[in-house]
């Protein structure tokens, strides 16, 4: 695979994109601008995307003209398949909160590291026995953190998915 610049111009959203990408374009806009492009926009022989709506997005909110493309020739199933796979699997992966506090550790985060909420992240990174709902932060023991996470792991393990944890947790109904 070899990444081609294209015109901004050029591209197409695909219009059945289920994602809802404009809360992360801010965050995706300040990566591009301090370390570029880490992945290439994935695109179809007609410019339409197939990954990287939130890219294009803030590479539009950063006023660039050309962008790095990646061409795929899928049948338009597999194009749909993809797009939904890619936004996907992150779920199907997880943090080792120590080996992310010792990559941090070193890592002074301030505003160039964007990505990061100033407090939220920054405590949750500190002392990870904090629940944070919205604007509020609930502190909780180690045995109590223990029996969440080991909960939430089983979950995950079962359903291949953190969707629905919370109703699982609160005794409620999947819709």
């Amino acid at each position: 695979m070899e990444a081609i610049n294209k015109r901004v111009d050029e591209l197409r959203m695909y219009e059945g994109n289920a994602r809802r990408n404009d809360t992360g374009v801010a965050k995706v806009a300040a990566s591009i601008k301090q370390f570029g492009f880490l992945n290439p926009i994935t695109i179809d022989e007609n410019n339409v995307i197939i990954s990287g709506h939130t890219r294009l997005k803030a590479a539009m909110q950063l006023g660039m003209e050309e962008v790095p493309c990646v061409v795929h020739k899928l049948s338009e199933e597999d194009a749909k398949l993809a797009r939904i796979v890619d936004n996907k699997s992150h779920e199907y992966s997880t943090w080792d909160v120590n080996k992310l506090h010792q990559e941090l550790d070193h890592i002074k985060l301030d505003a160039k590291t964007t990505f990061f909420t100033p407090n939220r992240d920054r405590k949750f990174f500190q002392d990870h026995k904090l629940l944070i709902f919205g604007n509020n932060e609930l502190p909780i023991t180690e045995e109590e953190y223990a029996r969440l996470k080991a909960l939430y792991d089983d979950y995950i393990a079962e359903n291949k998915t953190y969707l629905g944890f919370v109703m699982f947790l609160t005794g409620g109904k999947e819709e």
